[in-house]
C-alpha cells in the first residue's frame, strides 16, 4: 500500500526533523509499502503532494501544539477525498477519544510494529495500544532520506549560545523518573536503548552525507545507562567523530566528574540538566528525585570540567510563591548557569499535572495551539499567586536570563536574524527591568 505520512506546520514550529516519522516510514517500507513523509514545517505542500503521490492511507503525527492544524487536515482529507486517516504522536496518544474524532484509527505510543500489523490486518480502526518496539536496535534506520535535512541543518540547534549545522539522532526511549509536568509521569513504556555501534551507524552517516558540525541527542535523558553511555562517547572518540559538538541533557543524579572529563574528549560542549527550580519545596511538589544540594552540586562539576551549563527552569508550578520564584533567580545566579532556559508551566495533556487541572483546562477553553512549554496565556495551575503577578514573575526572569545567556556581538547576530522577535525581546527587557 502507499502511505503518506504528514508532518504539520504551525507558526512557531519547531525546526527539528521528525525523528518519528522517518522511523515509521523505515519500518513499514521494510513491511513492503510505499511511504512518502510530506513536512509542512519544512515548506511542503500537502495537496499537491498527494496530488502527485496518490495515497491509500494519510497518517498525522503530532503533537498539541500542532493538533487544530492535523485536525484541519485531515477533515479536508477525508471530505476531499475519501481516505483512510491514522492519527499518533504525543497528542493523540494523550487524548485518543478525541482525536478518533478526526480519523479512523489512532494508534497511541510507538507504532512501528503495530502499523504495519494493522494494514496487513485490513482493519485499520478504532483505538490501538500497541505492542512497543523492546530491542531498538530491530528498528531499521530512520528513512531520513525521506526528509529535507539541508533545511534542518541549516536552521542551527543552538548549542552554547552558537549556531551550527546541526541534525538530531535518539540514543534511547524512555525515562526513569517521574516528574508531573512531563509526559512520562504517566507512561508506561519502559526504558530501552539503541547499541553504541548503532548510534556511531547513524553519527558517521550524519557526519559524511550531510557535513554537519553538531550532533542534537534528543533523548529525554541520555546517561542513565552509564556504562552504556560511556561506551557511546569512547565510540565516538576511536570513530574520529569527536570533530562533531554536540550537547545532551542529564540528570543530575547522573552527573559525575570522571564521565564529564571523558565527554568533553568526545566533543561535548554544553550539557543540559533540568534543574526546574531553585526551592525544594518545589522540586518535592513536582516529583524532581532531586534536591536543590545535588543540582547545585551537578552544575559546580560541569563548570569544574571546562563544559558549559543550559539549565532549564520552570514558573508556575502549583503552590509556588513568590519567595519560591526568588529562590529560583537566585540558584541561578550562585550555580553561574551559562545558559538559563525559563519556561512557563504548561499542563500538556498526557502528564499527572494535566489530570490535576484538566477540568480547569476544559473550561477555559483555549485552543491546543497555544499549549507551547512556555506561554502564560494558557491555564494557570499554582493558585497561590494571582495569575498576573505569576506572569510578571516569569517574564522578569526570563529577560533577566536573556541578558546572561549571550554577549552583545551574540544579541546582535541574533537581532539581526530575527528583527520582530527582537523588538518584541527588547520590550519585555525594558518593561521587566523596570519592575
Amino acid at each position: 500500500m502507499k502511505i503518506a505520512l504528514i508532518n504539520p506546520s504551525v507558526p512557531g514550529s519547531l525546526k527539528k526533523e521528525n525523528l518519528g516519522l522517518a522511523y515509521l516510514a523505515a519500518t513499514l517500507e521494510a513491511d513492503g509499502h510505499t511511504t512518502r513523509i510530506v513536512d509542512e514545517i519544512a515548506g511542503q505542500e500537502v495537496d499537491p503532494a498527494l496530488d502527485e503521490f496518490k495515497p491509500d492511507i494519510v497518517g498525522l503525527s503530532f503533537m498539541t501544539m500542532y493538533a487544530p492544524r492535523a485536525y484541519q487536515l485531515a477533515d479536508r482529507i477525508k471530505k476531499e477525498r475519501g481516505l483512510t486517516i491514522v492519527m499518533g504522536g504525543a497528542h493523540p496518544t494523550a487524548l485518543p477519544e478525541e482525536a478518533i474524532e478526526h480519523a479512523d484509527c489512532v494508534i497511541r505510543g510507538e507504532a512501528e510494529w503495530a502499523f504495519p500489523k494493522l494494514l496487513d490486518s485490513g482493519n485499520v480502526m478504532g483505538i490501538i495500544d500497541p505492542v512497543i518496539p523492546d530491542d531498538l536496535d530491530a528498528i531499521p534506520i530512520p528513512s531520513r532520506w525521506q526528509l529535507d535535512l539541508d533545511t534542518y541543518a541549516a536552521a542551527g540547534e543552538e548549542i552554547a549560545g552558537f549556531s551550527y549545522r546541526t541534525l538530531g539522532i535518539i540514543t534511547s526511549r524512555g525515562c526513569p523518573f517521574r516528574c508531573n509536568f512531563c509526559i512520562n509521569s504517566e507512561r508506561e513504556a519502559p526504558l530501552r536503548f539503541h547499541t553504541p555501534e548503532r548510534v556511531v551507524e547513524e553519527l558517521a552517516y550524519l557526519s559524511e552525507r550531510h557535513h554537519i558540525e553538531s550532533v542534537a541527542f534528543y533523548d529525554e535523558l541520555m546517561a542513565t545507562d552509564a556504562k552504556r553511555f560511556r561506551e557511546i562517547c569512547e565510540a565516538i572518540i576511536d570513530n574520529g567523530l569527536h570533530h562533531l559538538k554536540w550537547e545532551c541533557q542529564m540528570h543530575a543524579k547522573t552527573v559525575r566528574p570522571d564521565t564529564l572529563a571523558l565527554m568533553k574528549r568526545a566533543g561535548c560542549i554544553q550539557v543540559t540538566i533540568g534543574f526546574e527550580s531553585g526551592s525544594q519545596r518545589v522540586l518535592d511538589t513536582i516529583n524532581k528525585s532531586s534536591t536543590v544540594e545535588l543540582n547545585m552540586a551537578a552544575a559546580r562539576m560541569v563548570h569544574e570540567a571546562g563544559l558549559r551549563t543550559r539549565g532549564c527552569f520552570i514558573i508556575g508550578t502549583p503552590g509556588e510563591t513568590r519567595e519560591d520564584v526568588l529562590l529560583t533567580e537566585r540558584f541561578i545566579k550562585d550555580a553561574r548557569i551559562d545558559f538559563a532556559s525559563i519556561h512557563y508551566v504548561t499542563p500538556m495533556p498526557g502528564t499527572a499535572l494535566y489530570e490535576q487541572v484538566k477540568d480547569k483546562v476544559a473550561d477555559a477553553g483555549i485552543s491546543w495551539d497555544k499549549f507551547t512549554c512556555g506561554n502564560p496565556d494558557t491555564v494557570n495551575c499554582n493558585e497561590a499567586m494571582p495569575a498576573k503577578e505569576q506572569i510578571q514573575l516569569f517574564e522578569r526572569l526570563a529577560a533577566r536570563a536573556a541578558l546572561r545567556n549571550y554577549t552583545l556581538p551574540e544579541m546582535a547576530m541574533r537581532a539581526l536574524r530575527h528583527p520582530h522577535h527582537a523588538v518584541h525581546v527588547a520590550k519585555k527587557l525594558v518593561s521587566t527591568l523596570r519592575a
